[in-house]
C-alpha cells in the first residue's frame, strides 16, 4: 500500500496526475472517514448490543468489496495522450451500470434494514456506506496504479 501512495507521489510530481482525479479520491477518503467516526461514535455510545458490533463489520467488509470491485467503476480512469496526465474520464456504459446498482444497492440495504433492525438502522447503513466509499476510493487507486503501471515500465 505504501508503494502505492509512492506511486501516486510521483505521478503527482511529475505532474501527470489531474487535480481533479486527486482531490475526488481524496475527498472519498475524508468522507469515508467521517462516516467512520459516526458509525463508531454510534456503536460505541448507543449500540443496545454486541450484536449489532458483529453485524457492522462484515457489512462494511461487504460494502468494500462492492465498492472496490464494481462500484469503483463509476469512474472511469485513463491516459489523456494530449495532456499526458491521468484524467478521470467520462462515464461510460459500465459506469452508467455501476452507478445503477449503486443506487438500487443503497435503496434495497436501506429498506431491508429499516424494515427488520429499525431500531439500529442507521450504525448499520453507514457502516455498509463506509465500506462502499472506502472500497471506491482504494478501487480508484488500483486503476491509478494500472496506468502508472502501464506507462513506467522499464
Amino acid at each position: 500500500m505504501a508503494n502505492l501512495f509512492k506511486e501516486i507521489r510521483t505521478l503527482r510530481d511529475e505532474g501527470r496526475l489531474h487535480d481533479k482525479l486527486i482531490s475526488r479520491t481524496r475527498m472519498l477518503f475524508v468522507i469515508s472517514g467521517i462516516l467512520l467516526l459516526v458509525v463508531v461514535f454510534n456503536i460505541v455510545f448507543r449500540a443496545p448490543s454486541i450484536a449489532i458490533v458483529a453485524s457492522a463489520i462484515p457489512i462494511a467488509v461487504i460494502g468494500f468489496l462492492l465498492g472496490f470491485y464494481i462500484f469503483s467503476q463509476m469512474n472511469v480512469v485513463n491516459w489523456n495522450e494530449d495532456e499526458e496526465v491521468i484524467k478521470s474520464g467520462k462515464m461510460d456504459a459500465v459506469g452508467f451500470t455501476s452507478l445503477g446498482l449503486y443506487i438500487l444497492f443503497e435503496i434495497i440495504f436501506r429498506t431491508y434494514l429499516k424494515s427488520h433492525f429499525p431500531s439500529v438502522a442507521i450504525p448499520l447503513l453507514l457502516s455498509g456506506i463506509v465500506g462502499t466509499l472506502l472500497g471506491r476510493a482504494v478501487g480508484t487507486l488500483a486503476e491509478i496504479h494500472k496506468v502508472y503501471l502501464a506507462r513506467h515500465t522499464p
